[in-house]
């Protein structure tokens, strides 16, 4: 059953039944997660929020002056484009840190680039300037669960994500996906998505996993 709901999931992502919003540039080369077949890695624990806006300036001076590093098997195309973006976007931080898009790019390069500690620093800022965000708490999501394969971290950034935005029906059917390689929650798959179906009454991709998750 778990096998038959990650199957299903995976194919309605890649065939684009479900819009994947949460990668902004599509131009750079991107190659679907592997969550049965990456590498676990280890990330550090998340930094305190700081409490005053200085604080919160030399935070994001500290994120955007991160060195980069490519360690994913991109094009010599790709990864000249990834690094000017990387610089790009810094700068624009480096103007006006109180914007979220651009650290939304920034996450998204840096975790193009094989730079996960880089790309959680990134998502994990945007709360702190704008605590009812849903796009990076689910960005993380994706990042710990189809990347760095901590699952309470990924179930953790999913729900942050969907209580912000209970129409954000991707998050479900992610979540979904990982409750299916998760363990200690394999259990919950349908659940979830009949927490999205609940938010979001007869939607068409919610209601195929659903009917997929039911079969024995």
């Amino acid at each position: 059953m778990k096998k038959n709901l990650l199957l299903i999931l995976l194919a309605l992502m890649v065939a684009g039944a479900i819009s994947w919003r949460f990668w902004p540039d599509q131009e750079l080369s991107q190659v679907p997660p592997q969550i049965l077949e990456e590498k676990v890695v280890v990330l550090k624990k998340d930094q305190p929020a700081p409490d005053s806006k200085e604080a919160l300036k030399a935070m994001a001076a500290k994120i955007i002056s991160r060195p980069i590093m490519v360690s994913a098997p991109l094009s010599e195309a790709d990864r000249k484009r990834a690094e000017g973006k990387i610089k790009e976007i810094s700068d624009l931080i480096r103007e006006d840190y109180n914007v979220t898009y651009p650290w939304y790019d920034l996450g998204s390069y840096r975790r193009v680039i094989g730079d996960f500690e880089g790309a959680a620093e990134a998502w994990n800022f945007v709360p702190l300037i704008r605590p009812k965000d849903f796009v990076a708490y689910h960005n993380l999501g994706d990042l710990y669960g189809f990347y760095v394969k901590d699952y309470p971290k990924s179930e953790e950034n999913y729900l942050k994500s969907i209580k912000n935005n209970p129409q954000n029906i991707q998050a479900y059917l992610d979540l979904a996906i990982i409750y299916g390689v998760y363990k200690e929650k394999s259990d919950q798959a349908e659940s979830i998505l009949l927490q999205g179906l609940k938010a979001n009454p007869d939607n068409p991709g919610l209601k195929a996993a659903l009917e997929q998750a039911r079969i024995k």
